[in-house]
C-alpha cells in the first residue's frame, strides 16, 4: 500500500511539473472566443442522402445517416453549413464593419476521395481556404447543381432556402463511387489568426515579419513605431534565438514590460527555452478554431432501394443501399430456429 501512495504522489508530482512548463507558453493572453463558442457560430455537416423510390415511379432524397454502397454505383449527399452571430456586411467592401477578427478569417475546406461526379467523367474538384466572412447568419448548402459546371470543376457556391426534397435539389451531390474502402467526403470551418498581418493585443502591436522574426511594437506599422522588440526565430524550430531592440523613445521600461507581459525573461531566452512556434503564438494572442465533418460508405455487395410501397426489396436501379442485409440475417436466423425446433421435436 505504501509503494502504492508512493507511485501515485510520483505521478501528480510528475503532471504538476509538467503543467507548469506548458502553462508558461500561454504567455497569460488569449482570445475571448473560445471552442465551443466557435462552434455554436459555425457548423459544417456532411450529410448522407439516399434516392427513395416511391409509388408509381416516383422518387425523392431523404437524409439516410447509414446509407452503404457498392463500387460504381451512385451515391448522394449534401454538405451543409449553419451560421450564427455573424455581423453584417458593411457598404464598403474595405472595412470590416462590426465584424470580429473570428468572422473575417472563417474559411472552409471541402475534399473528395473515391468519387467521381456522375454527369462527367472527372473527379470532384477539392475546394479550399473558401471564404465564409460575407456569409449572414442563416442555413446554407453547398451548391450541387453547379457540379458538372465550369468545365466539368466542383463549384463551391453557399445557397440559402428551403430545399425542394427531390433529385433536383440544388443543394444535393450525386457521385460514383471508385472504391468503397476509400470513398469519403470531408468538410471543414475554420478560423484562424493570420500572423504575419498585424493586430493588437494589451496595446503592443505584434507581427510575424516576412523573415520569421516576431515583431512587438508599440505603434502601428503606419504610425511608424519607435520601439521595437523583435525575437529571431529558428526558421524550422521556431526556437527564440536572439532578440534585436529598437528604442528610440525614452521609455526605458518598455522591454521590461513586454518580458513580463510575455511571461519569460532574458535569460529564458538565452537558456534556449523559449519557442515561438505559430500555434504557441496564437494560444497566446489570437484563436485557432475548426469545425469538422465526414462521411464514408462501407461496402455493401447489393445496392438497395427504399420503396415504401413494398417495404424492403431487391434494387431496381441499384443507386442506393438501405437493411436488406439486415432483412436476410433476419430470415437465416428465423430458419435456424425453425430447423433447431424440428431437431428437438
Amino acid at each position: 500500500m505504501k509503494k502504492f501512495f508512493a507511485l501515485v504522489l510520483a505521478v501528480v508530482m510528475v503532471l504538476a511539473v509538467t503543467s507548469s512548463a506548458m502553462a508558461a507558453f500561454t504567455w497569460n493572453a488569449g482570445s475571448s472566443d473560445t471552442a465551443d463558442t466557435f462552434a455554436n457560430r459555425y457548423k459544417i455537416e456532411v450529410v448522407k442522402l439516399a434516392n427513395e423510390t416511391g409509388i408509381i415511379g416516383t422518387n425523392k432524397l431523404i437524409e439516410a445517416p447509414g446509407a452503404t454502397a457498392v463500387n460504381n454505383a451512385s451515391v448522394y449527399f449534401y454538405i451543409r453549413l449553419t451560421v450564427t452571430g455573424a455581423a453584417a456586411v458593411p457598404t464598403d467592401p474595405a472595412e470590416a464593419g462590426d465584424r470580429d477578427a473570428v468572422q473575417m478569417n472563417a474559411k472552409a475546406d471541402v475534399t473528395f476521395t473515391a468519387l467521381n461526379n456522375v454527369k462527367t467523367t472527372n473527379a470532384f474538384v477539392n475546394q479550399t481556404k473558401v471564404e465564409l466572412k460575407d456569409l449572414q447568419n442563416g442555413v446554407y448548402y453547398l451548391d450541387g447543381a453547379q457540379a458538372a459546371s465550369n468545365d466539368g470543376k466542383l463549384v463551391f457556391k453557399l445557397i440559402t432556402g428551403s430545399l425542394t426534397n427531390s433529385d433536383f435539389s440544388a443543394a444535393a451531390f450525386e457521385g460514383r463511387v471508385l472504391d468503397t474502402a476509400t470513398a469519403k467526403v470531408y468538410a471543414k470551418v475554420y478560423s484562424k489568426r493570420p500572423l504575419d498581418v498585424e493586430f493588437q493585443s494589451s496595446g503592443y502591436f505584434i507581427k510575424v515579419l516576412s523573415n520569421g522574426n516576431v515583431r512587438f511594437a508599440n505603434k502601428a506599422e503606419t504610425a511608424t513605431p519607435t520601439n521595437i522588440v523583435e525575437f529571431v526565430r529558428n526558421s524550422s524550430s521556431k526556437q527564440v534565438t536572439d532578440v534585436k531592440v529598437i528604442i528610440q523613445e525614452s521609455d526605458g521600461n518598455f522591454v521590461d514590460n513586454l518580458y513580463t507581459f510575455l511571461g519569460f525573461r532574458a535569460p529564458d531566452v538565452t537558456a534556449g527555452r523559449i519557442y515561438m512556434t505559430d500555434d504557441n503564438l496564437r494560444a497566446a494572442f489570437g484563436f485557432d478554431f475548426k469545425g469538422e465533418s465526414s462521411i464514408t460508405w462501407n461496402a455493401n455487395s447489393t445496392a438497395i432501394i427504399l420503396d415504401p410501397a413494398i417495404g424492403v426489396g431487391i434494387p431496381k436501379t441499384g443507386d442506393n443501399a438501405s437493411v436488406i442485409g439486415f432483412a436476410m440475417v433476419m430470415i437465416a436466423v428465423i430458419g435456424a430456429a425453425v430447423a433447431v425446433k424440428k431437431v428437438k421435436a
